[in-house]
């Protein structure tokens, strides 16, 4: 469990130095001048549940407490550092975006496996297929795991191997957890695998490709919308690709998705009328 500290100068040695040489431990520094400051500190004492690290906190309107300033160079506010045996590990100068903030403390206070999987979730994420695939092939080597699995399907189909995409897909049992978007993936192949291509493409063909890559970035509402433009336009493009791309989206996100009947009926008046 968390803890959080009011540090003083006074109990600085023994509440936070004495901890920080056992694990690292985050420091923020704040004042009411900062109107920001305040909600800064909620987040990150959120954080420090999450990760399970001590937060320090220092209110730098009591006087005594505006000599942590020049020990720490504190030059804005909101400040944070975290220590560790001794040193300053990391300094955090300005309010960062949350998502940001966790990725710079997580380092310090996840288990090795925690950070090799967030290091593979990152690099699926940015496309950074080579970096990932060895990456989770000897965290497989090591157990089984369906979502290992999945981001590994996702690597194959950035490199080029739909099929064995394909096949890693198919193996996931239907009482698995990943199921589900195990066969979501595999409903959106084609547009996965169209999305991947990275040849020249123009008119109807650059069309299909733009609304693909929406689909990859599951931004359904511009994949469809692209479609559907597409489907206006040019119909008969690829035997109706459009349509029937359209068809495989909506099976993807299931009849009660709003979208599937915004779109759903969108098709049919343009189809039947």
């Amino acid at each position: 469990m968390a803890k959080i500290i009011p540090v003083t100068l006074q109990n600085f040695e023994t509440e936070i130095s004495t901890e920080a040489e056992k694990r690292p431990v985050v420091l923020t520094f704040a004042s009411s001048q900062i109107p920001e400051c305040a909600s800064y500190n909620q987040m990150l004492e959120t954080l420090a549940n999450e990760l399970d690290f001590s937060l320090g906190e220092v209110n730098l309107d009591e006087t005594d407490n505006m000599a942590f300033m020049d020990y720490f160079q504190i030059r804005s506010l909101p400040f944070v550092v975290v220590l560790s045996k001794g040193e300053i590990a990391d300094a955090i100068q300005g309010r960062v975006p949350q998502d940001e903030l966790k990725k710079r403390l997580s380092k310090f206070f996840v288990s090795e496996e925690e950070s090799v999987r967030q290091t593979i979730e990152d690099a699926v994420a940015e496309g950074n297929f080579s970096l990932a695939k060895p990456l989770i092939l000897a965290e497989l080597a090591k157990k089984a795991d369906d979502h290992l699995q999945i981001l590994l399907a996702k690597c194959e189909l950035g490199l080029d191997a739909a099929e064995s995409a394909k096949e890693i897909l198919q193996k996931i049992p239907e009482t698995s957890d990943e199921y589900a978007q195990a066969k979501s993936l595999l409903d959106l192949m084609d547009l996965l695998v169209e999305a991947a291509k990275t040849d020249a493409v123009e008119g109807s063909a650059e069309k299909f490709r733009n609304a693909c890559k929406d689909a990859a970035r599951k931004d359904y509402r511009s994949a469809l919308e692209g479609l559907f433009q597409l489907t206006l336009s040019d119909a008969a493009f690829r035997d109706g690709i459009a349509q029937k791309s359209m068809l495989v989206l909506f099976s993807a996100l299931g009849p009660k998705d709003p979208l599937t009947w915004e779109y759903r009926n969108k098709l049919n008046t343009f189809l039947f009328i």
